[in-house]
């Protein structure tokens, strides 16, 4: 409810946000409550929140362990499991696995430290490009909690990223009008989110829902007609062809008569690859689920891959995404697999205590910008023009996506980027210096080769940029020169 996607990757800013609404709106009774006006600035939040937070509570620094009965001590274990809250951690523990498939020593980490596992080891390069980065320009996936405390962040976190996600979650208001110079004020809402509502009406059902949930949210506010007339409609571009109706909802009920087993086998799928030039493969793969994509649906699984040469397909087994309307057949494998040439560890894999999950896919999807989770991820430097930025990114989901930088950070990059020749590099350099100062630059990691991001950077030119990687800003100026002698 208070962070997208799966609450494995975002459990610790969850709860932060959490704790914050309690100090905001709690009950008197409710120890964390403060004593705030309907109007407040984020300055008189803090020095009530925290005991001696002009000293130790800093913009830019994290504040070290100064006193025990200052909040910023209190540990997620702790805020989770506080006596006068009657959560017993068993029970809690319990109810989470029922809905994320997580083992218990994966779970006693992320309660721990506020993450699971290390997100995959990146190339040597990209390391060197990640040691560039302050700790204001990381990425906005979970960090390690110092010590397991909540609250170990800087005033800028708390503000720039909290309070800016209770605003746009319909929690606070962000006052107008403002004097320039002036601290900005917060304004409590009257009335709570209706998502929020909604969701406390039919938290199970939505819990195991994979899809947007704030368009949800809408969707519950809206769907129902107003006056018997209809006023909300979704509107979604469906590029299956017609003759291919019958396929698709065929694999659907399929697919659905698998899930609904107690022990979901595995399949052999018929499958015309367009990557292959329409060539038809088979592939065995554990399903997972369905996931509709701008134009068309698609079944996640794990297992082989669509390959020009299927002779050792079990090399490199991996995710992919398979569209629905080129699945020709799809065959349920015996649950009996001996006599079927299978490798016993994918066997095992797929059909032991702990197989591929939503979750899985969830979390491969927050790791990076793309679609196709299965290919690897690279740092992306782009630059936005300044008013662009200001109407499609700014405050948006976005806005957490696409780190800020500034200038001379992408500077920095740019001479550490492996592969650049001298004059690549200088031609980089100077393009960089030949760019408005007002610029917006931001970093991102993105799936290498995924069309999908291609098509959007291709939507918003020439509002944006790619700078690196230099292979990436090669391909879109081959692109666009191409696309340019169409209409000479």
């Amino acid at each position: 409810m208070l962070t997208p996607g799966s609450l494995k990757q975002n459990l610790a800013k969850a709860v932060r946000l959490w704790v914050i609404l309690r100090s905001i709106y709690g009950d008197d009774i409710d120890e964390v409550k403060l004593e705030l006006g309907e109007e407040f600035t984020f300055l008189q939040w803090r020095n009530l929140f925290f005991e001696d937070a002009p000293k130790y509570h800093l913009r830019d620094k994290a504040p070290i362990l100064h006193e025990q009965e200052c909040r910023c001590a209190t540990k997620l274990t702790e805020w989770l499991f506080q006596l006068n809250l009657s959560v017993e951690k068993n029970q809690w523990c319990l109810s989470f696995q029922k809905y994320y498939s997580i083992k218990s020593d994966e779970l006693e980490n992320l309660l721990l430290t506020g993450i699971i596992n290390n997100y995959p080891q990146t190339s040597k390069h990209n390391d060197d490009l990640l040691s560039l980065h302050n700790s204001q320009t990381s990425q906005k996936f979970s960090k390690l909690l110092s010590n397991g405390r909540l609250f170990a962040v800087t005033s800028r976190n708390l503000k720039s990223h909290d309070f800016k996600s209770l605003i746009n979650l319909g929690w606070l208001k962000k006052v107008s009008n403002q004097q320039e110079g002036h601290p900005d004020k917060y304004l409590k809402v009257k009335k709570f989110p209706d998502f929020f509502l909604a969701t406390l009406q039919d938290f199970e059902s939505q819990s195991e829902q994979f899809t947007n949930e704030e368009l949800s949210a809408f969707n519950n506010s809206l769907s129902q007609p107003i006056n018997g007339v209809q006023r909300f409609f979704i509107h979604t571009e469906y590029i299956v062809h017609p003759q291919l109706y019958n396929r698709v909802e065929l694999l659907q009920k399929q697919l659905k008569t698998i899930w609904a087993q107690d022990k979901i086998p595995l399949v052999k799928l018929n499958y015309q690859s367009a990557k292959l030039y329409q060539d038809t493969v088979d592939c065995i793969v554990y399903p997972v689920c369905i996931y509709y994509y701008q134009r068309a649906p698609y079944l996640f699984a794990y297992g082989q891959t669509p390959k020009q040469d299927q002779q050792d397909s079990w090399s490199n087994r991996d995710w992919y995404d398979y569209r629905l309307d080129r699945i020709i057949k799809l065959h349920e494998l015996p649950k009996d697999l001996d006599e079927v040439n299978i490798p016993k560890d994918f066997v095992d894999r797929c059909l032991g205590k702990y197989p591929p999950s939503t979750d899985d896919i969830k979390d491969k999807m927050s790791s990076a910008w793309g679609f196709d989770i299965y290919k690897p991820r690279e740092l992306l430097v782009l630059r936005f023009d300044q008013y662009f930025y200001g109407n499609y990114i700014k405050e948006t989901e976005r806005d957490e996506m696409f780190v800020k930088i500034p200038r001379s950070q992408v500077g920095k990059l740019i001479k550490s980027h492996r592969g650049l020749a001298s004059a690549e590099q200088k031609k980089l350099l100077a393009t960089l210096q030949s760019r408005s100062e007002n610029d917006i630059y931001c970093q991102v990691y993105y799936r290498v080769n995924d069309n999908n991001i291609v098509m959007r950077l291709r939507a918003w030119s020439p509002n944006v940029e790619v700078i690196l990687p230099w292979h990436f800003r090669q391909r879109m100026t081959e692109d666009m020169e191409a696309n340019y002698k169409l209409y000479l």
